[in-house]
């Protein structure tokens, strides 16, 4: 049942995490941002047991069990309804099955309400946020019960040293992307450039940079910060993971049967796939790759992207670079971890044609770059550039 929506600008998110506390509120309290982000913080007789949201859920996630609990395995262990309150309870399962300890597990939701709240805090300095509580049974609420209060002090606390180290408008959660080797060989000692090169590969965020570095983040940033502002390092919005496969690992998995979108086109000929939320620029490359004599099939769900692909086995990809849950970059690199498709032909396809997208698509593996709105004579060019046998052939029989 919905209690109450309240907007605010000033100390709001304080403000009803207070209101929770004093009412001994159970339940979740949801916070939406403008640009609608969301979040979910939830209480047990005005507690905090757990918070959840944002906009790297999974990588969250994966980092802090990763961090916490290294005898388990993230890509095994994931929630089986949802990723919202089913992290929570996934570590009680955890516990009570004695995989994970009872203090690794406190560890892991002292960190993840830490992270919640310190990002709820630097949205707050954004924009208008939006508070819904709703009351829920979370009488399983058996790990451990945060004091509200002392987890915002911690959190404010860490927020006013950000803001002190002039890192205000610098999200943690953004990646850090090496975009001038050069300039940072001639600033650094070769130990110092040899790691950094190593590491800022514009797929890990100033918080995974910290966990890999065992160093504080605060630290981190404002090592790196001098290379940011020389733009020698350049920060750039990533998306979350895929969510990772339950059972016994990814592969085989993805190796279930899945329901397979129609391929469309002459039997003989290639199949290429094209992973593009969509759909009109589905039907628009269809109508393009097929009238050129190619089989296509289409993907406009980047989470199925996988399944479909180990299924149908596509000679060439075409991957959209923005997409909902995981972006191009997200599943270009998940498609490079799976052994068949180490040497096949990804096209990125994207309207931010910037230098930084192109270094970013080339870290990941992609082997080439094609700005929209796209053209069906550099779509062709593309296909035949990575597929010249088919259209040599193709040449043959036309001549005869």
């Amino acid at each position: 049942m919905i209690m109450t929506v309240n907007t605010s600008t000033t100390n709001s998110l304080v403000k009803e995490i207070e209101i929770c506390q004093q009412q001994q509120f159970t339940g979740r309290l949801e916070v939406i941002a403008t640009d609608n982000q969301q979040w979910s913080l939830y209480f047990c007789l005005g507690r905090l047991i757990w918070a959840t949201g944002g906009v790297h859920l999974i990588k969250r996630w994966e980092r802090l069990t990763t961090q916490y609990c290294p005898q388990i395995s993230s890509q095994k262990h994931v929630p089986k309804n949802n990723w919202d309150l089913g992290e929570y309870q996934l570590l009680i399962s955890l516990v009570k099955k004695q995989e994970v300890k009872g203090e690794e597990a406190v560890r892991v939701i002292r960190n993840t309400v830490t992270e919640v709240l310190f990002d709820l805090l630097q949205q707050e300095q954004l924009g208008q946020l939006t508070f819904t509580r709703s009351r829920q049974n979370l009488s399983n609420a058996s790990l451990t019960l945060l004091n509200p209060k002392h987890a915002v002090l911690y959190s404010s606390q860490a927020w006013e040293k950000w803001c002190k180290a002039g890192l205000k408008n610098i999200s943690p959660n953004a990646a850090v992307l090496l975009s001038q080797r050069e300039q940072l060989q001639q600033h650094t000692s070769a130990p110092v450039y040899k790691t950094l090169v190593k590491i800022v590969d514009g797929e890990r965020t100033l918080r995974d940079l910290a966990v890999l570095m065992k160093q504080d983040l605060l630290l981190v940033t404002r090592l790196l910060n001098p290379y940011i502002r020389q733009g020698i390092m350049e920060l750039i919005k990533i998306g979350d993971l895929l969510p990772p496969a339950t059972g016994n690992g990814l592969e085989n998995t993805l190796k279930a049967p899945v329901k397979t979108p129609t391929t469309k086109g002459a039997k003989d000929s290639p199949l290429i796939a094209c992973i593009d939320d969509s759909r009109i620029m589905g039907q628009l490359m269809e109508n393009i790759l097929t009238g050129a004599g190619y089989r296509f099939v289409g993907i406009d769900n980047a989470v199925e992207a996988l399944p479909v692909l180990l299924e149908s086995q596509p000679s060439l990809i075409f991957l959209d670079l923005m997409m909902p849950i995981a972006n191009g970059y997200e599943v270009c690199s998940q498609i490079r971890r799976i052994s068949q498709f180490k040497n096949i032909p990804v096209i990125i396809l994207t309207g931010n044609d910037g230098i930084v997208d192109r270094v970013r698509a080339k870290i990941v593996g992609s082997s080439e770059f094609l700005s929209k709105p796209i053209k069906p004579e550099q779509v062709l060019a593309v296909v035949r550039k990575y597929l010249p046998l088919f259209s040599d052939k193709k040449k043959i029989d036309t001549q005869r």
